[in-house]
């Protein structure tokens, strides 16, 4: 009867490997002659041919001698029978050593799951796609930013816009004797004289603006006066006049026009698919196996897990436990930067 039980409880321990799995932290190496033995694991010849292959020629040229051989060996040995002492001291179950091998488990699996999944051949279709979706990425005209003070003077107000150009020359005089790389020199001045609503609280800056923008929102004029301005940091040497009243103008930056083809940024939109396809085989997988294991949230409970904001922080009472967001790695940046900050 005892041998009848011990015979079931063996077959079912060979066949619940998903209910049991077990490590095997014994040496794996290519099968060859044994150089070292190490209790019940050994080094083989061809395991040091191999390892020494994977060195660089200067690594390798320190292993010539039987001696020196000896003593790559001997690393090799110390680590393996550190290994068997951490295991016949019950580590291989420490919650930290089970931790960090679910989480290398887990990344073996998405390595080949989302590979798998983005590796497909991308069609002319899907490329197009992608490029008409971040079409602003590969397609945008010039663009100017400026730095400005404004002085507010309808035209039809003769006596207002003598008196105000008058101030704005005084200011442009003022920020010609600033440190041409001093933006925050420059701010200062637009916050005490500015009267212009929207740039005022920003500094003066105008941020990022298109030609067309630039003369829809501040005429023609200032349009005109931007080109003038050959080298950042400049500041235009005389006042510029607008129906609405008058500026002084600094160049901040400028960006040339992006014209890119489908053509000329395939590698680039190729990535963003795979990238795209790697996410979705995520969320399709993680979805499959919340329903296989009958995955569900007690909400309720939930909602009354505290979050104390003003309890200091605590030390670990175990190893991190692992957690899975979105891909880390987010898809590749567009070959020209985007424009400066929103308007």
């Amino acid at each position: 009867m005892k041998t009848r039980v011990a015979l079931v409880a063996a077959l079912w321990c060979a066949c619940s490997n998903e209910r049991a799995p077990r490590v095997d932290f014994s040496h794996k190496g290519p099968p060859g002659a044994p150089v070292a033995k190490i209790g019940g694991d050994t080094i083989s010849d061809e395991e040091l041919r191999v390892r020494l292959l994977e060195m660089s020629p200067y690594a390798r040229a320190r292993f010539q001698t039987v001696e020196q051989k000896r003593e790559y060996l001997e690393g090799l040995a110390r680590f393996e029978l550190l290994t068997q002492e951490a295991v016949r001291r019950g580590l291989a179950n420490d919650p930290e050593v089970v931790e960090s091998t679910k989480k290398v488990m887990v990344q073996r699996l998405l390595n080949g799951e989302l590979e798998q999944a983005a590796q497909a051949p991308v069609t002319r279709e899907e490329l197009q796609a992608e490029y008409d979706r971040h079409r602003s990425d590969y397609q945008r005209p010039e663009m100017v930013r400026l730095s400005h003070l404004f002085f507010a003077a309808p035209k039809s107000d003769a006596a207002l816009r003598a008196s105000q150009l008058e101030k704005a020359k005084k200011a442009l005089g003022l920020v010609q004797t600033l440190n041409a790389a001093d933006y925050g020199a420059f701010g200062q001045v637009a916050q005490q004289l500015s009267e212009e609503p929207r740039t005022k609280p920003l500094d003066g800056d105008m941020r990022f603006l298109t030609r067309d923008e630039l003369a829809r929102q501040y005429g023609a004029e200032v349009l005109a006066a931007s080109d003038e301005l050959k080298a950042v940091n400049d500041v235009l040497p005389r006042v510029v006049e607008t129906d609405q009243g008058f500026h002084v103008l600094k160049l901040r930056a400028r960006q040339p026009a992006v014209n890119q083809s489908p053509a000329d940024v395939k590698l680039q939109l190729e990535a963003r698919i795979r990238y795209d396809r790697r996410s979705a085989r995520l969320e399709q997988l993680v979805e499959e196996l919340k329903k296989k294991s009958g995955y569900t949230v007690n909400t309720e409970l939930l909602s009354k897990v505290p979050v104390d904001l003003k309890a200091p922080m605590q030390q670990p009472a175990g190893p991190s436990p692992g957690f899975l967001g979105p891909p880390v790695s987010g898809p590749p940046a567009p070959t020209v930067a985007p424009p400066g900050p929103p308007r």
